[in-house]
């Protein structure tokens, strides 16, 4: 009787043994657990933060005043970028107002918190002319979006 010739098996990398190895799998886990173990004592020996400084209540008025000193130009600015559309005029005087604050926040090391504070303290604290204003116009969407 004539034998059928031998096809070679194609060899499988890893190998199907190694796959089920026990060794292979704890080895797995162990480094898992390794690098577990090292992130949970680099996160409890970080220091904390510094506290951030905090404007003072002359401080808070002092840019409160300057705020207000730059909001007729904002508005002018807006008023020309979108003529005739009071809500998006609205919404890029407060995109001007966002810039102005965070500038101030980054250049005197505060949080943006306190000049936005600073901003809503002196709009309670002196009447409101026009061209500033307390409230917002409404929401009217566009017809048409570029």
């Amino acid at each position: 009787m004539a034998s059928a010739p031998m096809v070679p098996r194609k060899a499988s990398f890893p190998p199907a043994s190694l796959l089920h190895s026990k060794r292979l799998r704890l080895a797995g886990w162990g480094a898992c657990g390794v690098l577990f173990a090292l992130a949970v004592a680099r996160a409890g020996s970080a220091s904390l933060p510094a506290r951030p400084r905090h404007l003072s209540e002359s401080e808070r008025a002092a840019e409160g005043r300057l705020g207000a000193a730059e909001e007729p130009r904002w508005r002018k600015d807006a008023m020309h970028r979108f003529p005739g559309d009071r809500w998006s005029q609205d919404d890029d005087f407060h995109a001007s107002e966002r810039n102005w604050a965070l500038g101030v926040s980054r250049r005197r090391d505060v949080p943006p918190e306190d000049v936005f504070r600073a901003i809503d303290e002196d709009l309670r604290a002196h009447p409101v002319e026009p061209p500033r204003k307390a409230s917002a116009s409404p929401s009217k969407p566009r017809p048409f979006y570029d």
